[in-house]
């Protein structure tokens, strides 16, 4: 997976840094090279609740903390092979990764020690490689379980920055009128009109 990834980073690079592309100057300046990354669907940088077609079980820290410090090599192997196609200074992102371990949130490792070392992990190693990172959702309040690694507010909850869960203002199943909306009052005239008429 991690080799065909490398030879398709070269490939994207090349285009990337011609100049029927980008100059350098813009490549330095404001336009981004952006390789989305997501541990949660690679099977080598998995980790699920039973270590089934995962690298590893949400259960053993050992067995994680070895394939993320293999899995986050991405972001200096993204920086190492960009720098020799285009040179030293081109800007790079990761503009969607999260903190979760698995795309199925049922067999995701959701503890809060497991999202902390995923996001930690990857954070680091992209600030030591000078890849900016996007989370993939600021807020998600209706994304039920997705939401814990999914979310970066409900993250930033779990992992006690800031005091506020990303929850929903209201239920899916409440109704919340529009303001032209007609009420129960409004009918409620209408009928007794019906009725004086």
């Amino acid at each position: 997976e991690f080799e065909s990834a490398r030879e398709s980073i070269a490939i994207i690079a090349s285009w990337w840094c011609s100049e029927a592309t980008t100059y350098s100057e813009e490549r330095s300046d404001w336009a981004y090279l952006d390789m989305h990354h997501y541990h949660s669907w690679s099977s080598q940088c998995s980790g699920t609740v039973d270590g089934q077609d995962a690298a590893y079980a949400c259960g053993d820290v050992q067995g994680r903390d070895q394939v993320l410090e293999q899995c986050t090599q991405w972001a200096s192997a993204f920086r190492d092979i960009v720098d020799k196609e285009c040179g030293v200074g081109t800007k790079l992102m990761s503009a969607e990764f999260s903190a979760s371990s698995h795309h199925s949130v049922r067999r995701s490792c959701n503890s809060v020690s497991n999202l902390r070392e995923s996001y930690v992990r990857q954070v680091e190693a992209a600030q030591a490689a000078n890849v900016e990172l996007f989370y993939w959702s600021y807020h998600m309040p209706y994304g039920g379980a997705f939401r814990r690694a999914w979310s970066f507010q409900h993250l930033m909850y779990l992992l006690g920055v800031i005091d506020r869960p990303d929850e929903p203002q209201f239920e899916c199943n409440d109704h919340v009128p529009d303001g032209e909306e007609p009420n129960d009052d409004v009918w409620k005239q209408k009928e007794d009109d019906d009725d004086s008429s």
